[in-house]
């Protein structure tokens, strides 16, 4: 069983599903929500995810018209986004820096023409320029 929360340990979650999609999105939007360079997401269906505590606790950002990200309404925490029928995790928020699995085929950066221009990673996953590319 795979766990995770947010920074001040109000809201908690629990993966029992299999991870079916990771990525580093490099939009505008992700590293202004996550405050970084890129987020990385591990995505689940919802019925392989569950609340443990906190629900009240979540409050919700609309992005588009599409997609609800969730933060903890105490520490700012943004810990997944709901896209339809999927939960896109947050991966720095599983606990003890988790491996959640399923990167193998899956891992590529998304998003690649937003990226910041003074960062590259090293690495030989594929770059594309939007989702589900």
């Amino acid at each position: 069983m795979t766990t995770g929360g947010c920074l001040c340990g109000t809201v908690r979650y629990e993966l029992t599903g299999e991870i079916h999609d990771f990525y580093h999105c490099h939009c505008s939007i992700c590293r202004k929500c996550q405050g970084a360079v890129y987020l990385t997401y591990a995505s689940v269906e919802r019925s392989g995810f569950h609340l443990l505590a906190g629900e009240d606790s979540l409050a919700t950002y609309r992005s588009s018209p599409a997609l609800k990200r969730r933060f903890c309404r105490h520490c700012g925490c943004h810990l997944f986004a709901e896209l339809g029928n999927e939960i896109s995790l947050s991966v720095g928020t599983l606990d003890d820096g988790a491996d959640p699995g399923g990167r193998e085929g899956r891992e590529r950066h998304i998003f690649w023409e937003s990226r910041c221009g003074w960062y590259e990673p090293d690495d030989a996953l594929e770059k594309v320029t939007e989702f589900g590319s």
